[in-house]
């Protein structure tokens, strides 16, 4: 017996029509979203871009190697308000009426929202384009599904920025080379198509510096930014191993007494 599958019809000429590169075209380079200090290029002050609209990015570290709150960090530097008391160099760009949805798919519900909830202590006041959701409870399926619908219909045309915390619980086999793909090629067409900077985080594999699974392969040649954060005595270090642009010059963190993460001075020794 001869299996059926339906073929899509694809329509070659529009194809053709929306992915030629016309060389005479003078193009305008993707917006920043977040930044992480300045650069001087030709005399002008320029943004370290850690991420820009239209692409995605990813934190990469060992399990309790504090890259939560490395994206605290991020979310609440582009959301602004007192967050520069906590880090000076994170700023967010064209953020003006734009949502930041955060997503959690490993806590529960009382951590998720601890985690949220350290957003809005650093940034110093609530901030109603904020929007934390925990997906733990869902399936994998249902969990891109959910993003999809937030990102295409609820917040249609209105998000900045997209987090998800963690990028491995979208798919059933990390080590699943087809499904791997599949997912990072859909972040990648959720962040162009509505251009959004979609930030994932994703473990490493203990004992090498490579993220996870054929997932964390997939999502090293794609992303725009892989940053690693490794931690020791209190301090945390953070790299910009692979970038697309100008990389933000390595820097430690450490945890206040409130459980919120700031930018220090403080030499590490283990790195």
């Amino acid at each position: 017996m001869i299996e059926k599958f339906e073929i899509e019809e694809v329509n070659m000429l529009q194809v053709l029509k929306s992915t030629t590169i016309k060389l005479d075209e003078e193009l305008p380079p993707p917006p920043v979203a977040i930044s992480i200090g300045n650069y001087i290029y030709r005399n002008e002050l320029m943004p370290k871009q850690f991420g820009t609209y239209g692409n995605f990015s990813c934190i990469v570290g060992a399990s309790k190697s504090k890259k939560t709150f490395l994206k605290s960090a991020l979310l609440a530097g582009y959301i602004g308000g007192k967050s520069q008391n906590y880090f000076s160099e994170i700023r967010g760009h064209n953020t003006e009426d734009k949502y930041v949805i955060d997503i959690d798919t490993e806590q529960g519900k009382w951590d998720a929202q601890r985690v949220s909830r350290r957003v809005i202590d650093m940034v110093g006041a609530k901030y109603p384009f904020y929007k934390p959701y925990f997906l733990r409870e869902q399936p994998p399926n249902i969990r891109m599904q959910f993003i999809e619908y937030l990102v295409n219909e609820v917040f249609k045309n209105k998000v900045g920025i997209l987090s998800i915390d963690g990028a491995a619980d979208l798919i059933e086999d990390v080590n699943d080379l087809k499904e791997s793909n599949e997912i990072v090629q859909k972040l990648m067409k959720l962040s162009s198509e509505n251009n959004i900077h979609i930030i994932t985080v994703i473990h490493r594999n203990f004992g090498t510096d490579k993220p996870t699974g054929h997932l964390g392969s997939a999502i090293l040649k794609k992303a725009e930014t892989v940053t690693f954060v490794e931690s020791e005595n209190k301090i945390v270090k953070v790299k910009a191993r692979h970038t697309r642009s100008f990389p933000f010059d390595d820097f430690v963190f450490s945890i206040n007494e409130n459980g919120l993460p700031y930018q220090t001075q403080e030499e590490n020794h283990f790195i």
